[in-house]
């Protein structure tokens, strides 16, 4: 007989006791084995498996200072206690999977936890703020959330909801292994709707070559997350085509990926080959959402602004030209860091589905007209002024005497078949040891820098 899987049942006790002790109950009927952690932050219940003052303790603590903390303070203190068990217990092979059942508090402790567990592991996370901004929660980790219709209380609603819950994450634990595959090195790539066919053009060239391709949704976790697997050796080579993400976080955007994106694979001097997908526009959601100050910039007609209306709720404006010399300038100073083969590759007749002159679906944008983050060139009919204002920027601020950085500005579209060409093959040649600064340079549509 297989050996049941051993599942921590988290949750703040003295709220939510009830809940968590037919959890652990449920995840027994399931065929695994709960522990129960106790995550109360003022103070200890006396039956939990594992109290909260055991988790307090491993941080350097007493548990008498929970009682003069404020919430906030003792919250920290429970999550790095439990993420210090947790893993404990998951290196002497006593955790197979956990599960939390909660309400802000106990979300945002039962997470942190979570979140210092390895990807892979079963995580489900019962909880009321899964209706709202789930973010913070999820981070960058394989986190389920559920929503149990109700906060506090057993009835014939939230006992089925809890139960499926259980079942839930017993069933992740007692899973079968994956069929045994050869690993293949792994490509990571960023994507976004608006750069998704040059994107799978690019992976598939190295799809067909013997690797894997590692494609994250650029919505700011994807960022991120991308950047922790650089960090932690995973990825052997960057196809970081969509880079909007830096956008959001100096522009306002609802899908920053933080500080450090575009810096992970310089710092760890792993090939590289980056462009400019998505920077042509700001993410917000709802249009009421969208600050009136753009919205009315787009009405005066302001060079590079643009309202597309994606969906109910997604609607992003244009950049700038102000805006696309700032993020210029942002990208150069984060690519100046970078230690391993790095190329910037900049199409300049538009960065994306919404960023034509001219209606072409293969391209993303069916019209009518051109596209809503478009803005021509009047010096260079057919090329973008944002691209123009962008490297304009970008000259006076990357380190061109780096013999391991270049940039190469492309009389292409984003979505053209050609440059997703020529961010494969680059970073092909970097890989094999053979990219010298100056490669493709001869190319028919290159532009000089």
């Amino acid at each position: 007989m297989a050996e049941r899987p051993k599942i921590v049942v988290a949750g703040i006790l003295d709220t939510k006791g009830n809940e968590v002790r037919y959890l652990a109950d449920r995840v027994r009927a399931a065929g695994g084995e709960p522990t129960i952690m106790e995550l109360t932050v003022s103070g200890e219940v006396g039956w939990a498996d594992i109290g909260v003052g055991e988790l307090v303790r491993r941080t350097g603590h007493e548990p008498g200072e929970l009682k003069a903390m404020a919430r906030g303070q003792a919250s920290d203190l429970v999550a790095e206690g439990g993420r210090i068990v947790a893993n404990e217990l998951l290196a002497r092979g006593r955790l197979d999977g956990i599960i939390a059942a909660g309400g802000s508090m106990g979300t945002s402790i039962a997470t942190r936890i979570m979140q210092g567990l390895p990807i892979g592991l079963p995580k489900v996370m019962a909880s009321t703020m899964t209706s709202g901004d789930c973010r913070p929660y999820v981070g960058t980790k394989d986190i389920a959330m559920l929503y149990p219709i109700a906060e506090v209380g057993l009835n014939r609603v939230t006992r089925r909801v809890l139960n499926n819950a259980a079942a839930g994450v017993v069933g992740m634990a007692a899973a079968p292994a994956p069929e045994a595959v050869q690993d293949r090195p792994l490509i990571g790539c960023m994507m976004f709707g608006v750069t998704t066919p040059t994107v799978l053009r690019a992976s598939r060239h190295f799809e067909e070559r013997g690797y894997d391709v590692m494609v994250n949704h650029a919505v700011g976790s994807g960022g991120r997350s991308m950047e922790e697997l650089i960090a932690d050796g995973y990825i052997v080579g960057m196809l970081d085509i969509t880079t909007h993400e830096v956008g959001d976080e100096l522009l306002g955007g609802v899908l920053p990926a933080g500080p450090d994106r575009l810096t992970g694979a310089g710092k760890k001097g792993i090939p590289q080959v980056v462009s400019v997908g998505g920077l042509d526009i700001i993410n917000f959601g709802a249009p009421e959402t969208v600050p009136a100050r753009l919205l009315e910039e787009t009405e005066a007609r302001v060079p590079g602004r643009g309202v597309y209306y994606h969906n109910p709720t997604v609607t992003a404006v244009g950049v700038s030209l102000d805006e696309a010399e700032l993020v210029g300038r942002t990208v150069a100073e984060k690519l100046n860091g970078a230690t391993g083969p790095t190329a910037l590759c900049i199409p300049m007749r538009g960065w994306g589905a919404v960023d034509l002159a001219a209606p072409d679906p293969a391209l993303g944008w069916p019209g009518p007209g051109p596209g809503p983050a478009w803005w021509d060139d009047p010096d260079h009919p057919g090329w973008s002024l944002r691209a123009r204002h962008f490297v304009e920027a970008l000259r006076g601020t990357i380190d061109r005497s780096r013999p391991n950085l270049d940039v190469l500005l492309v009389d292409r579209h984003m979505n053209e078949p050609e440059f997703a060409d020529l961010m494969a093959e680059l970073l092909e040649e970097m890989l094999a040891g053979t990219w010298k600064k100056g490669s493709h340079h001869d190319r028919a549509d290159a532009v000089a820098f």
